[in-house]
């Protein structure tokens, strides 16, 4: 419990970002609801989300709901200079930094923390210096763990922060919510609580973990203990930034159909290859990494004899790492990472890239 209560954790989520970053470029575009994506809708505005339309949801359905909706297509390179830029700040006040996809990361600020008059200020300050660089606004979470954080940025957003300095504060605020907060009860989790008369979050204090593990499984009954007490002794993934170039991104909606997965994996892969051309590197070892709607997470890699940055070969690695699982559950995360990086002006000029 010590080592909880002395770490403070820093999470922050931009507010629609996609179609912040649009209307923030055309602001003819402000006040209106739109989406960006083609045939998913990727990120919806709050205009937009007044008639029910959500991130994963067709484009198509989106337009029964809306039928004034503007929809405006998604630009990749354009979310990455902006979260690059975004990320570069978070990187100079602290060396600990998790980035989980363009809109969102965390920060371990423990060791700064005390140079500011208060959290609260900090909070502040940092989302007003996000939007002196981007013009886009941002919910911050300041917690004593990866978990508390993340679910403060969620308690006064958009434009706003909160936070949970100990579990007392943590347990008091979420205590009389209804189930749904907790991360990862999607709406067939909360269907089979309910049935179960576990309505508010306080219904399962009353459960020990051995219990809670019987009725719903070891993974999800021990997750779903600990997340109601704010436990979680997961660490900040710093050190892959410094050893791989990657992407990956975290989806609210899980991803189930066979067309989103690709989709998003060659999205994915194609802003992780684009850094990994830019920094002028070449690899030795791909990466593909996959957490599920459970938070089951699977690692799978592939080295080869000989680096390169072809990226025919690149791609169809990770497809066949992918096709290896025969994956049957709902995917909450893809990421793709290449390892083992060599600067190409290292390697022999004799080599010919192209053929490897």
């Amino acid at each position: 419990m010590n080592t909880m209560r002395n770490k403070i954790i820093l999470h922050y989520d931009m507010d629609c970002f996609f179609a912040a970053v649009e209307i923030r470029d055309n602001p003819s575009l402000a006040g209106k609801p739109i989406i960006v994506g083609e045939s998913i809708v990727t990120t919806a505005s709050y205009e937009a989300r007044k008639f029910g339309i959500h991130s994963a949801m067709s484009v198509y359905e989106a337009k029964k709901l809306c039928p004034k909706l503007i929809v405006v297509p998604v630009s990749k390179d354009k979310y990455g200079e902006v979260a690059y830029q975004i990320q570069g700040l978070v990187q100079k006040i602290s060396e600990q930094v998790e980035f989980l996809s363009f809109d969102e990361g965390f920060a371990d600020i423990t060791e700064i923390i005390n140079s500011f008059p208060s959290k609260d200020y900090f909070a502040q300050k940092f989302r007003d210096r996000i939007f002196e660089i981007t013009k886009l606004s941002c919910s911050v979470g300041i917690g004593y763990n990866k978990l508390t954080a993340k679910m403060a940025s969620e308690v006064n957003k958009p434009q706003g922060h909160f936070i949970f300095n100990n579990p007392e504060e943590f347990v008091d605020f979420i205590k009389n919510k209804k189930i749904n907060i907790i991360p990862g009860v999607g709406k067939k989790f909360q269907e089979i609580l309910e049935e179960k008369s576990f309505i508010k979050i306080s219904d399962l204090y009353k459960i020990t973990a051995r219990e809670m593990c019987r009725m719903f499984g070891n993974s999800r009954g021990a997750l779903l203990y600990n997340v109601i007490r704010g436990i979680d002794h997961s660490r900040i993934e710093f050190d892959r930034m410094t050893q791989s170039i990657g992407n990956e991104n975290t989806f609210k909606n899980p991803l189930i159909l066979e067309e989103e997965i690709d989709k998003e994996l060659d999205e994915i892969f194609q802003f992780a290859y684009n850094r990994l051309i830019s920094h002028e590197f070449i690899c030795k070892t791909v990466t593909l990494k996959v957490k599920f709607s459970d938070m089951e997470s699977i690692t799978r890699s592939k080295t080869f004899q000989i680096p390169t940055d072809v990226p025919y070969k690149l791609k169809k690695t990770i497809i066949e790492l992918l096709e290896k699982e025969h994956i049957e559950k709902p995917i909450r995360l893809l990421g793709i990472y290449f390892g083992n990086l060599i600067e190409k002006s290292k390697r022999q000029l004799n080599i010919d890239f192209n053929k490897i």
